[in-house]
């Protein structure tokens, strides 16, 4: 038998919709956060002159159709408090050995392998490929001079201002949570030298956008959707936006050329995962603006239901082939998992996450 593997905490929202999605199918993930440091449990690796193999003794035989590098957390070692620094960073790092062999689990399709995704997820590694590839994206200056900024915002009129990590805090008294996201500045901004060289910064040209576009990429299958304000026009950042009644979602057709340049910019990152972020300006040009390679989508089907992304995903982690086919399968919808016992599960082990913090976020 071969089943999915899926490297996630027991908390994501985005594991718990598709292992649920996968039983529905009469297959059992394997779902672990990481190799389980702890007593009975055993992994081997052997290599030599005829070649390397991995055991796992969880397994007991089964074969893994494909691995899911969702959240995957370092391991937590089952020994003494004198031993657990030494141990804690042995298995981290045996664990990293082990995951950056993509034939460890035979035949398995990694989504993503751990070298790729971790390459894919530096931003100027992107835009530089995307340089290469001639995909056109925003000019970017990346900086902590204050000088450099202004001279940025000078050449182009707008510039946005985005931060390499999504960065979140929360009020110690009140609860409320604060974000680092992303802004738009213009000659009338203000450019605080000292803040500005507290820590680097990206800058981008403003596009004067139509819409933008999320395309979320499963394997060979590409489920585009542009999201903006209808007709009037489209959000500096349209994460956060989706409560306001002006905020819309539509299905769209990308272009034939739209679609083999990001099929090539993914085959080049190593990525058969990734939702891939696009702004389209006023004459209707595609511009990159970057890939997550394990960002959220599922979002993406509760906006546009015609996207039939939980059972991609599905398919392709049962399957583990990138034109997996979703027509064998037994109907999974994301309307059919918040109904479920899975969900009210989910829901119950996060109880205490504040009101704030949504299960499913626009990332």
């Amino acid at each position: 038998m071969r089943r999915p593997l899926i490297l996630a905490p027991s908390s994501d929202p985005h594991a718990c919709a598709l292992a649920w999605a996968i039983r529905q199918q009469g297959v059992e993930p394997f779902w672990t956060p990481s190799l389980r440091a702890q007593r009975g449990v055993h992994y081997s690796v052997r290599t030599g002159g005829e070649g390397t193999s991995f055991s796992d003794s969880l397994l007991a035989g089964d074969g893994i159709s494909a691995v899911w590098n969702r959240r995957m957390q370092d391991p937590v070692p089952d020994c003494a408090d004198e031993d657990r620094n030494f141990a804690t960073w042995e298995w981290k790092l045996f664990q990293r050995n082990v995951f950056s062999l993509e034939s460890a689990y035979g035949d398995a399709l990694w989504v993503n392998g751990l070298a790729a995704s971790q390459r894919a997820e530096l931003k100027l590694v992107q835009l530089d490929t995307c340089r290469r590839l001639g995909i056109p994206f925003p000019e970017t200056l990346v900086t902590t001079d204050a000088t450099e900024v202004a001279a940025f915002i000078r050449r182009w009129g707008r510039v946005v201002f985005k931060s390499f990590l999504v960065h979140q805090w929360e009020e110690r008294i009140s609860g409320r949570m604060h974000a680092v996201g992303v802004s738009l500045l213009d000659g009338d901004s203000e450019l605080p030298a000292e803040a500005i060289a507290v820590c680097p910064g990206i800058y981008q040209r403003y596009i004067e956008k139509r819409h933008d576009v999320r395309v979320t990429v499963i394997g060979d299958h590409l489920f585009a959707v542009s999201l903006g304000k209808g007709a009037d026009g489209a959000y500096v950042d349209w994460r956060g936006q989706s409560k306001d009644p002006a905020f819309r979602a539509e299905a769209i057709l990308l272009p034939s050329s739209v679609k083999e340049k990001l099929r090539v910019l993914m085959r080049e990152l190593g990525l058969v995962f990734g939702c891939i972020d696009l702004a389209v300006d006023r004459q209707g040009n595609f511009h990159f603006l970057e890939v997550n390679q394990a960002g959220q989508f599922l979002f993406v089907e509760d906006m546009v239901p015609e996207h039939p992304v939980l059972g991609s995903m599905t398919a392709l982690l049962l399957s583990g082939r990138s034109d997996a086919p979703i027509g064998e399968l037994k109907p999974v919808s994301m309307k059919a998992f918040w109904q479920s016992d899975a969900y009210a599960a989910l829901r119950d082990r996060v109880e205490t996450r504040p009101p704030e913090r949504h299960l499913f976020t626009l990332e």
